[in-house]
């Protein structure tokens, strides 16, 4: 009975220090990794000039110049034959509500919101206008879609007809800088 007890006790020993050290050697790194592309942020969004069967089911339709654009998460569809395509904002919409994950910042002494490609300003009554972009503004990312550019041995990112610069602040964080508008 003795030998019973001490063998279950070695037993138990010999489990728990293996379960320890199987539990030791998964930790996971905690450090954040560097950005490497500018549509990073974006990457599991649809994209840019996909088409779909149907609207998103949530989407709220937003008239604008005779135009029907249905408005979901941040991201603008136009109804083009049976199918429904995603376009770039038209400038001048008003939606009710931006999405999580939008970035507000201040340019030229205005304040502006981004999302995926488009920017807003907010209007008297809180709704959100979509606007060109201004020049010096600095975003987080692009969608994808953008096209790089050399000029002058300095590359640059255009998308949608605006151009953006790599800027890199003092905490090594990488923004696109707007140089050229629309």
């Amino acid at each position: 009975m003795k030998t019973k007890s001490i063998l279950k006790v070695v037993l138990f020993l010999i489990l728990s220090i293996s379960v320890t050290s199987l539990n030791a050697q998964r930790h996971k790194r905690h450090h954040t990794p560097k950005r490497h592309y500018p549509h990073y942020k974006y990457k599991k969004m649809p994209h840019w000039g996909y088409s779909y069967k149907v609207a998103p089911t949530h989407a709220y339709v937003v008239p604008h110049s005779g135009v029907r654009y249905h408005y979901h998460s941040g991201i603008f569809y136009r109804q083009r034959g049976p199918k429904y395509v995603i376009v770039r904002a038209p400038l001048g919409v008003r939606v009710r509500a931006l999405p999580a994950g939008n970035i507000r910042f201040v340019a030229g002494g205005r304040t502006f919101f981004y999302y995926y490609g488009t920017y807003y300003v907010r209007s008297h009554n809180n709704e959100y206008i979509t606007v060109a972009p201004p020049l010096g503004a600095r975003i987080d990312a692009l969608p994808d879609g953008y096209i790089k550019v050399y000029i002058d041995n300095r590359t640059y990112y255009e998308f949608e007809g605006t151009l953006y610069k790599a800027v890199v602040d003092e905490y090594g964080d990488v923004w696109f800088e707007v140089v050229k508008e629309r």
